[in-house]
């Protein structure tokens, strides 16, 4: 057997997690968002997650099962996947006062383009996205959004000083490759801003088919952002973790439950389903939730 090498570090240095069978993606995507994946997976029966030991990111392989557009069409009907408000715009918003040219890369319908442009005066930002879907609603908006990939920006000889991703790092089956166009674009002294689902939140404890192919290529953490020092000429500024939010209390509270009533051998009979959300409602009528570490991990690096 050929050793997988990780996508970050490029070592063979990597550990085997799991293994999901291709059968059982299909028939639970198709139970549980009427979308029909065959397509996606052709002439694939197994998915596998590894660990990179370095690094500490968590990679899907084959990668060459990361979801096509089509995906994200049919996605697009649910009122998640691009939502107007999220945690990480406001985090962004501070961080890039100053910046004369920013780029936001995979910026969907423009939410945070049109953010940029009402609260950043003097600043210019251009999106740039795939979906045609999403393409549409922003140009209706006459946001500066462009249908065009990364690499085409940089054959341009385009450059910016901050380039922001928000939620799309972990959809990129190579994520080196993308971080080193991204270097292409980012001016010296200039600001990257990544956001990404955290795995070491109550992520961890989920079977959650968005964190999986042909949705989520990787999973990082903490660790692995840190790490990127290493491999680029890149420190960071700022690492900030999302704070629990409203419509993922049931989601946090289950993921934990779940997991603890496995452990526990009182664990069914204390942390039962009717219990579990009546542990969500109280947590969201007292407010508590706010202490608490949501899903979400945002990083703010400076190029040297």
């Amino acid at each position: 057997m050929a050793d997988v090498l990780s996508p970050l570090v490029s070592t063979s240095n990597t550990r085997l997690l799991d293994t999901f069978q291709v059968s059982k993606l299909i028939d639970d995507w198709r139970a549980t968002f009427n979308i029909d994946i065959s397509g996606e997976l052709s002439d694939v029966r197994e998915i596998s997650l590894y660990r990179c030991q370095a690094s500490q990111l968590d990679f899907f392989m084959p990668s060459s099962v990361a979801g096509s557009a089509q995906i994200y069409r049919c996605l697009q009907e649910f009122d998640w996947i691009y939502m107007s408000e999220k945690w990480e715009f406001e985090e962004a918003i501070k961080d890039l006062v100053g910046c004369e040219r920013i780029l936001e890369i995979g910026c969907g319908p423009g939410f945070f383009v049109e953010k940029v442009t009402k609260s950043l005066k003097g600043s210019m930002i251009k999106g740039i996205e795939l979906n045609e879907v999403a393409i549409e609603q922003a140009l209706r908006k006459n946001l500066p959004i462009e249908k065009v990939s990364l690499q085409e920006l940089v054959d341009r000889g385009e450059i910016f000083d901050a380039v922001c991703s928000f939620q799309v790092l972990e959809h990129v089956g190579q994520p080196r490759e993308f971080l080193e166009a991204i270097f292409k674009v980012l001016s010296p002294g200039g600001r990257l801003i990544l956001s990404v689902p955290n795995k070491a939140s109550f992520l961890r404890y989920q079977y959650n088919l968005l964190d999986m192919p042909p949705h989520h290529m990787t999973r990082w953490n903490a660790f692995t952002f840190k790490y990127l020092e290493k491999l680029f000429s890149l420190k960071m500024v700022r690492l900030s973790f999302e704070p629990l939010a409203q419509y993922h209390i049931l989601g946090y509270v289950t993921a934990y439950g779940q997991h603890w009533r496995a452990k526990l051998p009182v664990g069914q009979f204390l942390l039962s389903d009717p219990s579990l959300h009546r542990s969500a409602a109280a947590l969201e009528k007292s407010g508590l939730y706010h202490f608490l570490r949501g899903q979400s991990l945002y990083a703010l690096f400076k190029r040297l």
